[in-house]
């Protein structure tokens, strides 16, 4: 029987970076008061795990793999190195309770060319995690009390190769691995 496996297609984050990142979640949990970070407010991205997803494949039986990695080759092989810059931090969403933290990236030619190439199939917004919010818990903040997160915060991330990716779920939260 065919094992199943949950795959999504990253690029990955130089460690500099990542550590980067990592002081940012610590600086901006600091702008929340206690009992909303006591409470869960955020689920921060481990800093082993923050990447940039280009396309999220689902649960795939491990016989599908090969197929898969084949047409992530054909579909790279012209592919030139290139760069994407980062832009700020902030909510994904200022109009509700936002469902993430996010490093939203300029835009890219090179990046949403790649993205079309992956079939995306809805506008893609270069980006990647820095948490997820629990909205139930975001929605007690009066919004006047809400801290204002956005902040420049700009890098350059070279982009010298994309990844298939495994996630495997566990209690203590995903673990990504390179397939």
């Amino acid at each position: 029987m065919d094992k199943t496996r949950r795959l999504f297609i990253a690029i990955n984050l130089p460690m500099e970076l990542k550590r980067k990142l990592f002081g940012m979640q610590k600086e901006i949990n600091s702008q929340f008061g206690e009992d909303y970070i006591k409470a869960g407010l955020f689920k921060w991205v481990e800093m082993e795990n923050l990447h940039l997803t280009l396309k999220f494949i689902g649960e795939v039986g491990d016989s599908q793999i090969p197929k898969i990695t084949e047409n992530i080759v054909n579909t790279i092989k012209n592919q030139k190195e290139f760069e994407i810059k980062t832009k700020q931090i902030c909510y994904d969403s200022e109009k509700q309770a936002p469902r993430l933290i996010w490093l939203v990236t300029e835009r890219s030619k090179n990046l949403e060319n790649l993205a079309k190439e992956f079939d995306v199939g809805k506008k893609f917004i270069g980006h990647i995690t820095l948490a997820r919010v629990k909205e139930w818990i975001f929605k007690r903040i009066e919004p006047e009390e809400r801290p204002n997160i956005m902040k420049s915060f700009e890098e350059i991330i070279p982009v010298k190769a994309i990844e298939l990716m495994e996630s495997v779920l566990k209690r203590t939260g995903p673990e990504y691995k390179i397939i």
